[in-house]
C-alpha cells in the first residue's frame, strides 16, 4: 500500500454521514456537526497508463457529534478514486451509515481535487430513518498512511 494524499479517504467516507440523537422523532430536521475519524481497509491501486492510475477503496469511519448526546455512527464505505495524468483525481462511493442502535442510512459520496469541501447525499435508510433526505459536506486530513481525522456537517430531514 502506498501513502494516500490528505484528501484521500472515502468516508467516507465519507465519508461520512449520519449523527442524528436518539431523540430525533418523524418530521424533523438535524443540522449535526461534528468530528470524522476515519481508516483505510483497502488501497488496491492499478496502473492503468502512464501517470493515471485508478485505486478501489474500502474502509470505516466513526463520527462523533458536537451536542452532548447525539448519536455516534459508525460508516463502512467503498469507493473509487481516479487520478489523472494531469494530476487531478475524482472519487465517489457508497456508504453503510449505523445507528447504535441499528437504524442504517446509505449514502453516496463525492471527493475530488476541485472540491473545497467533499460531499455526500442520503440514499435511503431504515426504521425511524426510512424517507431520509439531505447530505452533508466533510473535510479531513491524513494522520498517517491508513488513518484520517477531520470535520463533517450534516443535514438531515426525517418524513
Amino acid at each position: 500500500m502506498t501513502a494516500l494524499p490528505s484528501q484521500m479517504i472515502a468516508t467516507a467516507s465519507l465519508v461520512v454521514a449520519l449523527a442524528a440523537g436518539p431523540s430525533v422523532h418523524a418530521s424533523q430536521k438535524v443540522d449535526e456537526p461534528g468530528v470524522i475519524v476515519c481508516v483505510s481497509d483497502k488501497w488496491d491501486e492499478k496502473e492503468i497508463g502512464k501517470d493515471h492510475k485508478v485505486v478501489d477503496y474500502a474502509g470505516r469511519c466513526v463520527k462523533v457529534p458536537d451536542a452532548p448526546g447525539a448519536a455516534k455512527t459508525t460508516e463502512e464505505c467503498t469507493g473509487k478514486y481516479e487520478y489523472k495524468p494531469d494530476g487531478s483525481w475524482q472519487a465517489n462511493g457508497t456508504c453503510l451509515v449505523t445507528v447504535k442502535e441499528g437504524e442504517t442510512v446509505s449514502i453516496a459520496w463525492q471527493e475530488g481535487s476541485g472540491m473545497g469541501q467533499n460531499t455526500y447525499q442520503a440514499t435511503g435508510g431504515t426504521g425511524r430513518y426510512k424517507g431520509v433526505t439531505g447530505g452533508g459536506t466533510y473535510k479531513y486530513d491524513q494522520l498517517t498512511t491508513t488513518l484520517f481525522g477531520g470535520r463533517y456537517h450534516s443535514k438531515w430531514e426525517l418524513p
